[in-house]
């Protein structure tokens, strides 16, 4: 009596490509908060849910609220969608995004854009795609407005726009 057995190769019930769009891992109602070296706080970053891809070394932010202080000011950010890649503190907002500068020796700013990015060596925010500046002396629009965090610096590009008023 002979027996034929054959073995079929194992097969992965879920299919590796599917894995790929998929985080690795996600947490809910984060409160991340980071420190310099002297114990002072520098960074808060609050989040409804974060979702981590390894594939793309990049962990996005569902509703995160951001809050970044400095020795010339602080500012304060939100969106729909956030984006952080792994080993960067930079930060992208999208959908939404809104952020508001605070000086310590001046009047407040405010952005809104489609995106913001919170570029950390340069220490500036990038606002592109419907982008427009509100100050005390008014409201500009321009293609991409970038503001400094520890100055009073602003650029403008692309259709620069403004509506100004004057004080009496």
């Amino acid at each position: 009596m002979l027996i034929w057995y054959k073995n079929l190769p194992h097969t992965n019930l879920v299919e590796s490509e599917s894995l790929s769009s998929t985080p690795d891992y996600f947490i809910t109602q984060v409160v991340a908060l980071r420190y310099d070296a002297q114990g002072n706080l520098i960074e808060r970053i609050n989040a409804e849910q974060t979702l981590h891809y390894i594939q793309t070394s990049r962990t996005l932010l569902e509703n995160p609220n951001i809050d970044r202080y400095s020795i010339s000011g602080s500012w304060h950010a939100h969106a729909s969608q956030g984006t952080i890649e792994d080993g960067s503190n930079d930060i992208l907002l999208s959908r939404n995004a809104e952020a508001v500068k605070k000086y310590k020796q001046s009047e407040d700013v405010i952005l809104h854009a489609d995106t913001i990015h919170y570029l950390d060596q340069d220490k500036s925010l990038t606002s592109q795609g419907d982008a427009i500046l509100i100050s005390s002396q008014g409201k500009t629009s321009a293609g991409k407005i970038i503001t400094y965090i520890n100055s009073e610096e602003v650029v403008m590009t692309g259709s620069v726009r403004g509506n100004y008023e004057t004080t009496h």
